[in-house]
């Protein structure tokens, strides 16, 4: 699924506005950490290609005529690596298909082709770890990653999931971790991320408006006490 460029600029609005924390592994504990399940490591991408010249938004978009001024960096196998990728991190269940059917490649592949500071980086790390995670397929088995069986994907992924890898580990482990960050960012900004978490949004009050909870009179009560000010009078 591809969705329009309308709809990956509002992603890129939200997620940008979004304070997600992001789990960072651990730094290295003493001694060598937990060792992959593999005997040959391959080795992390020194270089990845640079991205294309490209203007970022400007100081005052056009938000009713959304366009995003960028080109977009995945190819068609990244493209539909990330997809197989999302539909592992986040698979289908009884409330929705997994993150790569539902499209959140599309977002990420916007986020990473951004020229922005955040997203360079994070264009480096994703674009490296998928390097990466297809010449360990090959030094592990002997194809590439979407080639893999489902036992031997679950095998890699898992290695990329421990919180004291190897130092040659430590890399790939991140990259794991960023583009979980990201599969999560995209799929609750989907309907159906939202409707997964029970988020229903704004819903009008019949009637005459009954006035805030009294749960919420009493936070809006701290929160004026905090700032030295008074209650308003009824």
């Amino acid at each position: 699924m591809t969705f329009s460029r309308r709809t990956t600029l509002q992603w890129m609005m939200a997620a940008a506005a979004l304070p997600i924390a992001r789990w960072v592994p651990p730094a290295l504990a003493a001694g060598e950490g937990t060792p992959p399940p593999f005997d040959v490591i391959a080795d992390w991408p020194a270089a990845i290609p640079p991205p294309a010249p490209a203007k970022g938004y400007g100081r005052d978009p056009d938000l009713t005529k959304p366009v995003v001024p960028w080109p977009l960096t995945f190819t068609k196998a990244q493209r539909a690596m990330v997809d197989l990728l999302g539909d592992l991190i986040l698979p289908a269940d009884a409330q929705s298909p997994g993150a790569g059917k539902l499209g959140v490649g599309a977002f990420i592949d916007e986020w990473i082709s951004a020229p922005y500071p955040t997203q360079l980086k994070d264009r480096a790390e994703v674009l490296g770890g998928l390097t990466w995670l297809d010449a360990q397929s090959w030094a592990t088995h002997g194809a590439v990653f979407v080639a893999l069986t489902p036992a031997q994907r679950a095998e890699l992924l898992d290695a990329l999931t421990v919180a004291n890898p190897v130092a040659r580990m430590t890399a790939p482990v991140q990259f794991m971790d960023k583009l979980r960050y990201l599969f999560v960012l995209g799929f609750y900004s989907l309907p159906e991320g939202k409707a997964d978490m029970g988020y229903i949004g704004d819903q009008p009050t019949p009637g005459d408006y009954p006035g805030p909870t009294p749960e919420a009179l009493a936070h809006f009560e701290k929160v004026i006490g905090q700032m030295g000010l008074a209650m308003p009078k009824a």
